[in-house]
Formats: structure tokens, sequence, C-alpha cells
């Protein structure tokens, strides 16, 4: 979903990381201490690491722990499943990022629902 935009998660930098210096996810787990799969968990984006996870990533690959910090913060809101299943396919039909449908159904309704002064 955001892929070209240019915001990377801490998955994404990890990866990169990993690419750049030729680590296998086997060796970054044998030097961080942390389980490959929760590893490939985290590259994929499944789950976002701990601070803890964080330390120990950042320690291994000798680097600064501000290095592996998202681009962007996101928070998780619950949504029901066939609103985003409707708004996946919105965004699909149109050429839209499913993020700008978001923000511009957002922006109207505030607008149309007077929240603007």
């Amino acid at each position: 979903m955001m892929m070209g935009t240019g915001v990377l998660s801490t998955g994404d930098k990890i990866l990169n990381l990993m690419k750049d210096m030729d680590m296998s996810i086997p060796g970054l787990a044998a030097l961080s201490g942390i389980p490959e799969n929760t590893l490939l968990n985290v590259m994929a984006g499944v789950c976002e690491p701990d601070i803890a996870m964080v330390c120990k990533v950042a320690d291994a690959l000798g680097i600064c722990v501000r290095e592996l910090c998202p681009d962007e913060e996101q928070y998780t809101i619950p949504i029901r499943k066939d609103t985003l299943a409707k708004l996946i396919v919105v965004s699909e039909v149109n050429g839209v990022e499913l993020d700008d449908l978001i923000s511009s159904i957002l922006e109207k309704g505030i607008e149309e629902n007077g929240f603007y002064d």
C-alpha cells in the first residue's frame, strides 16, 4: 500500500540495512537474539517491533536506534472488514492510493458536516 511513496517502516529499514551489509535473517537472528519468525513478521509488516527489539536489532547491525524508526507515525484504528474492503475496491477502481482516498473522504465529510470554521 505504501509502495513508491518513500515512507519506510522499521521492517523496511531493517531489510535495507541487511541487504547493504549482506546479512541473512538467520545471521541477524543469531546476532540479535530475536527469533527468525519474529524478524520475518516485522520485515513483512505484520507487526511493529517494540523498543527492546529495535534496540537489539540496532546493536546487532551496529547502528543508532533512531535509524530504525519508521518515517511516519501511524495509528491503528478499528474498522469493519467490509468497510475496509469497499474502500480498497473503490481505490483500485479509481486508481487512487488508499491513503489518498481516505484523506479525501475525511476532508469532504468534515466540510459537509460543518466541522470547519
